[in-house]
Order: C-alpha cells, then sequence, then structure tokens
C-alpha cells in the first residue's frame, strides 16, 4: 500500500483519550512516541517514493509500436524517468554486463553496454555522472560524457537517468505524461525515416558511418547528393555545410565536423558550419576539447595545434601519444604474441589499439627517431627525447630464467594477477623505459624514480591493486617501501 501525504494528516488529528491521574512527564512521552512514530512513517513513504516503479497502466512506445515489456526497468519521479541499464539495453539492440569494458572482472559498481555490431561501447558507474564511450575497432581513446545525474542502485541494479541512456545506447526517449506514455526511438530506426525524407529532397541518402548516423541524435545529418559529394543539413532541410566535400565525419564528442576536400587534406567545421580549422593537414582529431587541442599529421609528420590553428607542438614527429592497450587489460600477454601478433596457431590475435594523448590533464607523450620525451599542453617541452618505451609488459621468462628462479618473489597465482604497468594513477606517475631499465616520472616529467629498476609491474589481489618493482634482484612493494620513504603521499588525499 503507498502511504499519501493525506494519510499523515488524518495521523495528526487523532484524538488520544488521556486519564487525568497521568502525570505530565506520561503525557511528554505520549507526544514523543507519536513525533517518532510520524517520522518512522515519513521515511518509509520517503523510501517507497524513492523507488516507486512505473504506473502499470503507463503504454511504452518502441520505434512507434507499443512494446510489452517489464516496467519495473523504468522509474519516474518529478517526471524524470530512470531506466535499469541492464533491461533496457536488452531492447534497443545492445548488450550489457556488469563490470567496466576491457576490464577482466565482474563489478556490479559497474555496468557497460555495447551495440550488437560491437561499433561502440559506454561505460557506466555507480554513484558517477559519468559515462565513457569508446568505439573499440578504432584507434581512439575513451571520451567522457556527462549525464545530468548520477547513476544509482535501486533493488541491486544500476539506473541513469533518460538523458545518460540516450547518450549510451545512441536513443531517444520521451516521456508524456499526459497520454501516460514513453516513447523510445533507437538510431537504426530514426536514421530509416530521416533516409527516406532525405531522399525526397532529392538527396541520393545519409552517410550510413555509424558516427555519421549519431549526428541524427544531434539534429545534424550527414548527406550526400548524386555526384557523391557530401554536406550537412539540419532536421528542416536547411543548408549547414554545402555538399562541396569528399567526405564529413561527425566528432560527437566534440560537437563538430571533420571535412576532406578532393586533394584528401582535411580540417574542422563547427556544428553549425562556420569553419573551425582550415583545410590543409592529412588527418586531424581532437585531443583535449576543454583546451581546444588537435593531433594533426602532415607528410608523415605528427603535431598539436589548438583551435586557433597555433602550434602547439610543431608537425614534426614520429608519434604522438602511446598505445594503452596492453594497460587496459588484466590479461598477461606474451612478449612474443604481442610482437608478431600471432599465437601459438599462427592465427591473428585480435589486439585493439587505443591511443592516450595526455597524461594526468598535465603532459604529451612525443616520440621521434625512436625516442620518446614529454611536452606540457602549453608547448613546453619538459623532457628530453631519451626513454626507449612508455610503461613496462610483463615479460614471459626463459626457461633460463625459470632455471635460476630469478623472478622467484613475484607472486603470481590463480588469486593473484600480475599486469602491466603504465601508470600509477593514485600517485599520478607515469612507468617510462630507458634501455631495458624503468623508472618514474610525475606529471612534469620530473624522475621521481631514476630509469634503474628491473621490472615494473601491478598485482591485484581481491580487487585491490599494488605496485612492485624489481631493482637489483630484490622485489619491493612500491607504496609501503618507496612512496612512504620519501613522503609522496596520494593525490586524492588532502
Amino acid at each position: 500500500m503507498r502511504l499519501h501525504a493525506d494519510d499523515l494528516k488524518e495521523d495528526s488529528k487523532l484524538k488520544i483519550n488521556k486519564p487525568k491521574e497521568h502525570k505530565n512527564h506520561t503525557i511528554l512521552f505520549v507526544t514523543i512516541a507519536i513525533i517518532i512514530t510520524l517520522v518512522i512513517i515519513f521515511t518509509i513513504m520517503v523510501i517507497i517514493e524513492d523507488i516507486q516503479p512505473i504506473d502499470e497502466t503507463i503504454k511504452i512506445y518502441v520505434d512507434g509500436q507499443v512494446t510489452q515489456t517489464d516496467t519495473s526497468m523504468f522509474l519516474i519521479e518529478n517526471n524524470k524517468v530512470y531506466l535499469n541499464v541492464k533491461k533496457i539495453a536488452n531492447i534497443v539492440g545492445y548488450e550489457a554486463h556488469s563490470g567496466e569494458y576491457k576490464i577482466e572482472a565482474q563489478d556490479t559498481n559497474k555496468v557497460y553496454v555495447e551495440d550488437k555490431q560491437k561499433q561502440e561501447t559506454a561505460s557506466m558507474f555507480l554513484n558517477s555522472p559519468t559515462i565513457s564511450k569508446i568505439e573499440p575497432n578504432t584507434n581512439d581513446e575513451y571520451k567522457n560524457y556527462t549525464m545530468s545525474e548520477p547513476a544509482r542502485n535501486v533493488n541491486g541494479d544500476i539506473y541513469v537517468i533518460s538523458d545518460g541512456i540516450e547518450i549510451a545506447c545512441n536513443i531517444k526517449v520521451q516521456y508524456d505524461s499526459a497520454k501516460k506514455g514513453i516513447y523510445i526511438q533507437t538510431l537504426p530506426y530514426i536514421f530509416e525515416v530521416y533516409n527516406k525524407a532525405v531522399q525526397e529532397l532529392g538527396f541520393t541518402g545519409i552517410s550510413n558511418e555509424f558516427e555519421n548516423q549519431k549526428a541524427i541524435l544531434y539534429d545534424r545529418i550527414v548527406i550526400q547528393n548524386s555526384d557523391g559529394r557530401y554536406g550537412v543539413i539540419d532536421g528542416n532541410g536547411a543548408e549547414i555545410i554545402g555538399t562541396r566535400y569528399a567526405n564529413i565525419k561527425f566528432d560527437e564528442y566534440n560537437k563538430e565536423f571533420t571535412i576532406t576536400n578532393s586533394y584528401d587534406k582535411v580540417g574542422i567545421d563547427y556544428i553549425n558550419g562556420e569553419t573551425k580549422i582550415n583545410v590543409n593537414y592529412d588527418e586531424i582529431k581532437g585531443i583535449h576539447k576543454e583546451k581546444g587541442l588537435y593531433l594533426v599529421k602532415s607528410n608523415e609528420k605528427y603535431g598539436v595545434i589548438d583551435s586557433d590553428e597555433k602550434i602547439i607542438i610543431h608537425i614534426e614527429y614520429d608519434d604522438i601519444g602511446v598505445d594503452i592497450s596492453p594497460y587496459i587489460t588484466n590479461t598477461i600477454r606474451k612478449a612474443e604474441n604481442t610482437s608478431n601478433n600471432k599465437n601459438d596457431n599462427n592465427d591473428k590475435i585480435d589486439i585493439d589499439t587505443v591511443k592516450q594523448y595526455i597524461f594526468f590533464d598535465s603532459i604529451i607523450a612525443v616520440k621521434q627517431n625512436q625516442l620518446w620525451g614529454f611536452f606540457n599542453l602549453t608547448g613546453d617541452k619538459v623532457s628530453d627525447l631519451k626513454y626507449t618505451d612508455i610503461g613496462c609488459k610483463v615479460k614471459e621468462l626463459t626457461e633460463e630464467e625459470k632455471r635460476n628462479n630469478r623472478y622467484n618473489n613475484k607472486p603470481i597465482t590463480p588469486t593473484k594477477t600480475t599486469g602491466n604497468l603504465l601508470l600509477i594513477d593514485e600517485y599520478e606517475l607515469i612507468v617510462v623505459e630507458e634501455n631495458e631499465k624503468y623508472g618514474l616520472i610525475n606529471t612534469s616529467a620530473k624522475e621521481l624514480f631514476k630509469p634503474e629498476a628491473e621490472d615494473m609491474y601491478s598485482i591485484t589481489d581481491a580487487g585491490v591493486k599494488s605496485y612492485y618493482m624489481l631493482y637489483k634482484n630484490k622485489v619491493y612493494n612500491l607504496e609501503n617501501d618507496i612512496f612512504n620513504e620519501i613522503g609522496l603521499s596520494k593525490k586524492n588525499e588532502t
């Protein structure tokens, strides 16, 4: 039975006959008891209201059709709709899993969704408004989006507000309280509707690239004319970018378009169609939204510019950004498999490349002539080009090393997973390699520990990650033996 405020009002009017012989303190006791009872009832009412499921009479429409579905996947509070991530994913063409994408561990405080074509994943975290998205088959990094409210736990399941599930599953959700209906439109459905309308306007159709399809959700339609040229219109058919480009690609994160001319040179247009960066580069991509930084490529060399096309890092480097794919899984990769990209059966191993360009919002890794160095975000060089690699990968032991028991102090058991090590996030440190020796630098590229260690790695035990190094054939716990010794504290501690 649902409690209402009116019920409480009636309770407050209850008359209690008090015997005349009762003392004043008895009256006070009864009054306090009534107040406590009312507080308890009110608290229960709030809790029940907080998790009240959707009215059974409300109809749910998916792509225009009434859908028979479990109404407990929706909650409505103050005309806001909250959705059970796992259950809603199932009816809009997505798969959902507990945990975080690429992290091989079950975690009920995290959930990620993935479309069935494996084009994109989105991870959500309990009590956080962040949605972390990535396209698995692209050389890209995670992009963090923000929903209007943090994810919440309801009866053991993760629920998010409607604008969050729209971002995660690329859908549209509308609640009409007057008509008692929840209307959901999936991206494939929206694409087909708009594609027919665009063809009626005389265009060949809408670009079917996944990123360009998502532009429709932001009232931008990437269209193609009969000459094979691309442009952009809005939902009313008004021209945003003329159909004069060899290719156009929407960037959902930065809300802008990468445009390519007939000479394969690229630039950037704002979502409103104004030129942002001229069409002068072989490649371009945003790497820092707030600071407006872009990675650019020209004549096989890389650099960084800002949104005013000011040079931050000159276009003269062989590579910029570190492939972090070996570091975002707990799986131990064999060294020969990583380098040769083949397994024992000579089958190709599907290893995604995921680039990270900026570390701890402070420095950028650049590579030239097989050596790495660092710049800060304003373009100052903070480290010479001297490191042979960034990060430390778990090595396959040779038979000789096994015989000599060289790594006898490195605990590898079924309950402990040894992992590759790139970053020590809690302390904002980066592992660097110099001639097969490993060290640590901070966010200013200052060496806190010179590259002298023989190995650095992490161990996860019962969900707790610890960090170790092998130095002069002795294993050290970095936090206990090194960081405490030099007075280094975690960055999230005051």
